[in-house]
């Protein structure tokens, strides 16, 4: 499959629990352990939207601050573009596989320094630059259908994106 461009969505209503979460995700995002327990409590019970061969992205909660909380759905075989994120990003597997192919910007161009899968219940986490928008440069593949929690310091498409 190649690479997809996600649709944007605003989630549907969240359960109390569930949406009492949200602010707390956000509260804790220099803080990798708390992120961890907090994301592991995520018990996503919404139809959350189905992009075809690709993946959606639906809002959970856009902070005053400018951080988001998202769920990202995704079809078997999506495949993200590389592309890089404000200083925070956090994304913890819900359900599925993921594939993270991990890059480093060079002179020469990007080189591929890891590739590493995740399963439901484990996570990645990244403490990059403030203000800029490439950090943890990353492509990211589905190998089932998944879905993932995914909390960014800012709007994550503000990333920038490599070719």
């Amino acid at each position: 499959m190649n690479n997809c461009v996600a649709k944007t969505y605003i989630a549907p209503e969240l359960p109390d629990i569930t949406r009492k979460i949200l602010p707390e995700l956000v509260d804790n995002l220099a803080d990798e352990s708390r992120l961890l327990s907090l994301s592991a409590q995520f018990r996503p019970q919404e139809d959350f939207p189905h992009a075809p061969h690709c993946y959606s992205r639906s809002i959970l909660l856009h902070a005053d601050s400018g951080a988001e909380v998202m769920i990202a759905r995704w079809d078997q075989g999506a495949i993200t573009p590389i592309h890089g994120h404000p200083q925070f990003a956090f994304v913890y597997v819900l359900q599925g596989q993921l594939q993270m192919q991990h890059y480093r910007d060079t002179d020469q161009g990007l080189v591929l320094t890891e590739t590493i899968i995740k399963h439901e219940g484990q996570h990645i986490y990244s403490a990059g630059i403030a203000g800029r928008y490439d950090n943890a440069i990353h492509r990211v593949t589905a190998l089932t259908p998944s879905l993932s929690l995914h909390v960014y310091s800012e709007d994550a498409l503000k990333g920038k994106f490599f070719t």
